[in-house]
């Protein structure tokens, strides 16, 4: 381990305050299930403050099941499986499951910064997993885990700022998620454009449009029919006779781009039906509904999927202003049209033949396909510097973490309480309290009527939660009759509740919209 900053402490997770897990009331029983108690599983956790959740527990489900009440403000994090290491922290009071550790800190640490500290350590304890196929943490190793504490002042001052930059990078991500819907619209416009010759400055003259719903076209460019500059070359083969051959199917092109994808061979996608011979120079296009948008030019022979058309081209129609009418909206929305419904599964080579086709002089061709390629090459190298900014990301917000919890993120102030003065004071609290418990245990009936000794916070609340009403009481009215310190108030508290068979129990007041604390039942 480096060397701290000054005034820094190394501590354990486990020692950042009190830690347990939850439960799960059994699902055969459909009582347990529908209540107002939160009960937060690990895929609930949302890498941040848990406002809502999806599944409550009725009190027979939570007095039924290990579940108990997790105060507001504690840390959260997931134990399991494809969730390990996913964080949250508590808004409002929940329970959880046997997946979810919480801890509910003491007064050395603030709750964001345990929860950005193990959001650094996140890939640390995914790698800590143990179980193969259903990797898991325990309690145990979380808990020994090293974790830097600065002084507290330091603490809110590195969440702030983790924050912050937090808010910017998720909104760098926001406007990047855009880019690939936008990209993918402005190929279609493009493509608009370029079927009315806007895209090579030429103005569309009224009276060159033969049907309805096909738009003007420039003076020397013609309306025609598909069928009129192409065909469609289906050959059917028997698989066994080609199985060397390179085999595409529609999965294998990329919609709306004309780029071919990865592809095996006839043997190797182990095919048994028909399938149809294509040679080089053949445009391939998807027939398939689900699949329209799908076509690319080949420079190699093999066979294609019985769902797709092998297509030539006649004279005169340069191939590649084909394969960009055949990837275009404008082109879906025509051969929809002429096949009669839109629900049909596969296009007919009837209807694709008789969908109008905008034929201009072959120079023209020849310049329109040079503008398409020319914007989509520069739409594709934004689509990859968007895709290497979508990775460096995570490794942004990872590297601000690591940044802080080297101390190098904010500076430091010397006149900051260190972080081992104040351990300190926790540490002497807490073995104030533990050797009073050793000493309620180790005395007798007879010792505790003959010396009056000071009563603990815990045997205080006891007494007075015997005095309590039914409908319980809020932590803010007993901190009122039981005049305790904050710190040794709660954990007292959380003592009483965190024991096998509480005397005392959270329970949220539906009337009242609050959680109160309640005598156990007898």
């Amino acid at each position: 381990m480096s060397e701290l900053p000054e005034g820094w402490a190394q501590i354990t997770v486990g020692e950042t305050g009190q830690w347990g897990s939850g439960g799960t009331p059994s699902s055969k029983n459909k009582s347990f299930y529908g209540g107002s108690i939160p009960w937060i599983r690990s895929g609930d956790l949302p890498d941040g403050p848990i406002v809502a959740h999806e599944i409550g527990i009725t009190e027979e489900g939570l007095a039924n099941s290990s579940a108990k009440w997790v105060p507001e403000g504690a840390v959260l994090i997931a134990m399991y499986g494809a969730t390990i290491g996913k964080l949250g922290i508590s808004t409002y009071p929940v329970t959880t499951n046997q997946a979810v550790a919480f801890c509910v800190v003491n007064d050395a640490i603030e709750p964001r910064f345990l929860f950005h500290g193990l959001a650094a350590k996140k890939q640390d304890l995914i790698e800590m997993g143990q179980g193969g196929a259903q990797p898991n943490i325990s309690q145990r190793l979380l808990k020994a885990v090293d974790f830097p504490l600065p002084p507290i002042p330091e603490q809110r001052r590195i969440v702030a700022k983790v924050d912050g930059l937090a808010a910017c990078t998720a909104r760098a991500r926001k406007e990047l998620d855009r880019i690939p819907t936008l990209i993918a619209r402005y190929k279609q416009r493009l493509l608009a454009l370029a079927f009315s010759g806007k895209i090579i400055g030429k103005r569309p003259s009224k009276g060159k449009a033969f049907d309805s719903g096909c738009w003007d076209v420039p003076d020397d460019w013609d309306w025609t029919r598909f069928v009129d500059v192409a065909e469609i070359a289906s050959n059917l083969v028997k698989p066994e006779t080609i199985l060397d051959l390179p085999h595409i199917a529609p999965d294998n092109i990329e919609a709306g781009t004309a780029r071919l994808l990865p592809y095996r061979t006839i043997a190797e996608d182990k095919l048994i039906s028909a399938k149809n011979r294509f040679y080089p120079g053949q445009v391939l296009y998807s027939k398939i509904r689900p699949y329209l948008k799908k076509a690319v030019i080949v420079d190699f022979d093999g066979a294609c999927s019985a769902d797709m058309y092998p297509i030539s081209v006649r004279s005169g129609l340069n191939p590649r202003y084909l394969l960009y009418w055949l990837i275009s909206d404008d082109f879906a929305q025509f051969s929809a049209r002429h096949e009669g419904r839109t629900v049909l599964p596969k296009i007919n080579q009837k209807a694709l033949n008789a969908t109008p086709f905008p034929l201009p002089p072959l120079e023209d061709q020849t310049e329109v396909v040079r503008r398409i390629e020319s914007a989509f090459g520069w739409l594709d190298r934004l689509a990859n510097e968007h895709a290497v900014a979508a990775k460096l990301l995570p490794k942004l917000d990872g590297a601000i973490l690591a940044k802080a919890f080297r101390g190098e993120l904010v500076p430091q102030d010397p006149s900051d309480e260190p972080a081992s003065a104040l351990l300190e004071r926790v540490s002497v609290e807490r073995a104030e309290r533990a050797a009073s418990a050793r000493t309620r245990k180790s005395n007798t009936k007879k010792d505790r009527a003959m010396v009056a000794k000071p009563v603990s916070t815990r045997d205080q609340l006891l007494d007075d939660c015997k005095n309590w009403p039914a409908s319980g009481l809020t932590y803010e009215d007993v901190a009122k009759r039981v005049t305790r310190p904050y710190h040794e108030m709660r954990e007292a508290l959380f003592e009483l509740l965190s024991e096998a068979k509480p005397q005392i129990v959270q329970a949220f007041d539906p009337d009242r919209e609050m959680l109160v604390l309640q005598r156990a039942a007898a």
